[in-house]
């Protein structure tokens, strides 16, 4: 299942947030090799993991972190506007109360197993639609790879570059804006094969992911990929 917390939630969740933080170091520190990103003993967090942060955290049923993704309010400093506004040629970077910015969007090296890794995906790119839909925002801006937009559209994510691809050292970068929409959530659950519900809410609960299950699922959804 798919959890949202914030920032503030860090104090009462301290074990939850390290796991975070621990795999988010490992995947752009030890995996990317991404230059200036903080190494705090193996954690990596930034000025952006501020209390009004939203983390969407996807977890497995023992409590195990499988993967997750940081939002943060486009009103605010955010990563793209304080340090790539030079990837939104067009017109700068989209701002507004329904318009947020993702970053950190991962799964977790332990599950990296191709079919799996592809599967889950998915899943987290579906609770992350889910989550937006029931929460108001509109659009999503990001500094993505360029390897990353053939995915989004092969979802169906409706992708809009903001501006030409340039390079960073250790790939190459281009800035995007999302449209978050039913048709966009529906087409990423046909395509990457997720038949349930993944984001958790009171109103309708949602059992934990069991990874038996999980194996299970991507495998019937990539038989025939």
């Amino acid at each position: 299942m798919l959890r949202a917390y914030t920032g503030a939630d860090a104090r009462r969740h301290p074990a939850l947030f390290e796991q975070m933080f621990r795999q988010r170091y490992a995947v752009y520190v030890q995996g990317r090799k991404w230059n200036g990103l903080n190494d705090l003993d193996g954690i990596e967090r930034d000025v952006y993991d501020r209390d009004d942060t939203t983390y969407l955290i996807l977890l497995e049923e023992n409590g195990k972190v499988v993967g997750g993704a940081r939002l943060l309010p486009t009103m605010k400093p955010h990563l793209f506007r304080d340090h790539f506004t030079h990837l939104a040629q067009a017109g700068g970077v989209p701002r507004g109360t329904d318009i947020a910015e993702l970053t950190r969007f991962y799964i977790a090296p332990d599950y990296r197993a191709p079919r799996l890794q592809y599967w889950l995906t998915g899943v987290l790119a579906c609770g992350l639609f889910e989550y937006c839909l029931e929460n108001g925002i509109h659009q999503l801006v990001s500094v993505i790879d360029t390897f990353l937009l053939n995915q989004m559209l092969e979802a169906g994510w409706a992708v809009r570059p903001l501006g030409l691809p340039q390079s960073y050292g250790q790939g190459t970068a281009l800035g995007i804006v999302v449209d978050v929409t039913d048709d966009g959530l529906a087409a990423t659950r046909r395509v990457r094969g997720v038949a349930t519900r993944v984001f958790a809410t009171t109103r309708a609960p949602v059992a934990p992911l069991s990874m038996t299950e999980a194996r299970q699922a991507s495998r019937l959804a990539l038989a025939g990929h």
